[in-house]
Formats: C-alpha cells, structure tokens, sequence
C-alpha cells in the first residue's frame, strides 16, 4: 500500500531561470568591483562609513539582484513589480540625498549639492563647461539598457508613473506628432538656455533658481496632467532627458514586436502603456511607437501573448536576457544611487 504523502527529492534549482541567474549574479560585481577599485574617494556607500566592508555591500546587492532577476523572468504581472523596485529605488535615491544634506555628507557622492533635476544631467555641464561624469554615466546606460532608463532606472520617473496610474484609463489630449514637437522643443530649450547662462556668466544662485523653478514646474505636471490624464505627462512631453534617451535609444537592438496573426485587437496592451507608445496604429503595425521605454508592462497584458521583444531579431529569451541587465543595473545603481 503506498503512502498518503510521498517525500518528493528537494530540487533547489528546479524551477531556476539559468539564464536570468547567470546575468544577475555576474553582472553587479563585473560593475561594482571596478567603481571601487578606480573611482576615489569609493562610490560605494558601506566604504565610505566603514572601510573595508565594500566587499559585502557588492555580494548583498548580488544576491538581490540574482532574487529580484528570478522574481522578473516568472511574474505574470510585469508591471505591477517593475513599479515596486523603481519606486524603491526611487525612495533610496531621495533618502540619501536628504541624508545628505542633513545627516552627513558622506552620503553625497561629491559632498557638494546637486539638484535631483534629471535636465540637469544636459544642462549642468554646458552651463559649468565641465563635469561631465553624469551625461557618460547616461550614456553608459544607455547601451546596456537602452530607452530602458526612462522606465527601469529613473529616480523622478517612477513618480510620474505613479501618478499617472492613478486613473486606469489613459487620456490622450495631444497628439503624438505635438507631443514629439514639444519634447524636443524642451530638450533644445534646455540646451540653449544653459549654452547662454555659460556665455553670460549668469550667477551660480540664479542658476540654481532657474533649475529649481524648471524642477518644480516637472512636479506640477506630474501632480495634475499625468494624474488627470492617466499617462507620463512630464516623462514624455517635458523632460529633456527623455527626449535624449528615447533617441537615442533607437540605436538599441531590441524591439517590441506585435504578431498581427494572433493579435485580436483589443487594445488592451494600449491602456497598460502609460508611455503613450501603443496607440491602435502601432498595434496595426506590428511594433510599438516612438515613446517606447521596453518597460515590458504590455507582455503581462497581452491575453492572446501577441506581444514579444525582439533582440537583434531574434525572440528567443529576447525579454528574459533584457529584464535581467535590467535589474543588475538596478543593483549596481542602488549602490550609486547618490547625487
């Protein structure tokens, strides 16, 4: 007679995604180890308060990386935890920064005070004429994650999205070829005036002020346009740092694709993108339009699983090998995660 129960072997790493496990347990050491090692005084907030222990904050954030890259590759809502660990990143970025300006400065990369402004990561230096680390650090970004930035690794974007979600349908009052006009009408902006502030010498202070101002104005849309009308207001029409990595982000191999044989057409993925980039015309066209971060919220949305990234043409573990730089980037940049 057999057993009620039977004790079925332990398989620990049965149901692991090698793939996502191999990226995420490689990757935040192959980017942390040599920011320590080359960048003085270390970026790495644990060297900083307690020499030495840089070893163990790096292995803490591996093992994050490695839980959070299993989480990614299984959920069936992808949206739902991209939001939850943007927003977490988002929280340790402004907490440190307001420890530093309080508590100790240490907990401030320079020391100095750098507005959290994301157009200042153009602005800044034009105007300075010099510290240029932040639009590399962006740059670097960008080839590894893409337009990816915008949706996995902003510090303000994961409140623009959070407000934006606060009505389920999004509202569009402009159209695209607008929201492109004004965009990249701010990213000039934002160019020329810092270009003519560096010419006129314009007083530290009020450059300051103008940043400030330009910073608040983001907050304001966020609180009423992304709020009202459901999608990323500031993200895709206001900030210049968006307009860039959208951009250049075009030069990024991977593409979402939509498979017009299974896709029903019903237009669900479109209310998930709250980035405006699943409009019925990119649905009938078979891939999503220019505002696309590959945030991935529309492959959890997608009932007739039509929707596939596709990685230098190929849709084969196109998304799984994404998600997981993605959220080894997400590690690395909690440990840099200061201004």
């Amino acid at each position: 007679m057999k057993p009620l129960i039977t004790k079925k072997p332990w398989h620990p790493f049965k149901e692991l995604n090698y793939t996502a496990f191999f990226i995420t347990l490689l990757l935040p050491p192959f980017i942390l180890v040599p920011v320590h090692l080359f960048v003085k005084p270390s970026m790495l907030l644990a060297e900083r308060f307690f020499p030495g222990t840089w070893w163990l904050e790096i292995a803490l954030l591996t093992i994050y990386a490695v839980w959070l890259g299993q989480v990614m590759a299984k959920t069936g809502n992808i949206g739902k935890v991209r939001v939850k660990y943007w927003l977490f990143f988002s929280i340790i970025f402004f907490g440190q920064f307001i420890l530093g300006l309080t508590v100790n400065s240490k907990f401030l990369m320079s020391g100095n005070l750098h507005l959290p402004i994301p157009a200042l990561i153009i602005g800044a230096p034009i105007y300075r004429g010099e510290g240029f680390f932040m639009p590399l650090l962006l740059l670097s970004t960008l080839a590894i994650v893409g337009p990816g930035w915008c949706s996995h690794l902003c510090y303000i974007g994961a409140w623009d999205n959070a407000s934006a979600r606060h009505k389920k349908r999004p509202k569009k009052t402009i159209t695209r070829k607008q929201t492109l006009i004004l965009r990249y009408a701010m990213l000039a902006l934002v160019v020329v005036a810092a270009a003519l502030m560096n010419y006129f010498n314009v007083p530290i202070t009020a450059a300051f002020v103008i940043a400030l101002a330009f910073g608040l104005f983001g907050v304001f849309l966020m609180l009423y346009y992304s709020r009202r009308l459901g999608y990323m207001f500031h993200c895709t029409t206001y900030c210049p740092v968006g307009s860039l990595v959208t951009l250049l982000g075009k030069l990024y191999p991977l593409r979402v694709k939509i498979d017009q044989n299974t896709c029903t057409a019903c237009n669900i993925c479109s209310t998930e993108c709250r980035y405006d980039a699943l409009t019925p015309i990119d649905i009938k066209s078979g891939s999503a339009g220019w505002n696309c971060t590959l945030c991935g919220d529309c492959l959890s949305s997608c009932h007739a699983s039509s929707i596939r990234f596709s990685f230098f043409g190929s849709r084969k573990n196109a998304w799984i090998i994404y998600i997981s730089i993605v959220v080894a980037l997400h590690a690395g940049f909690l440990a840099l995660a200061r201004l």
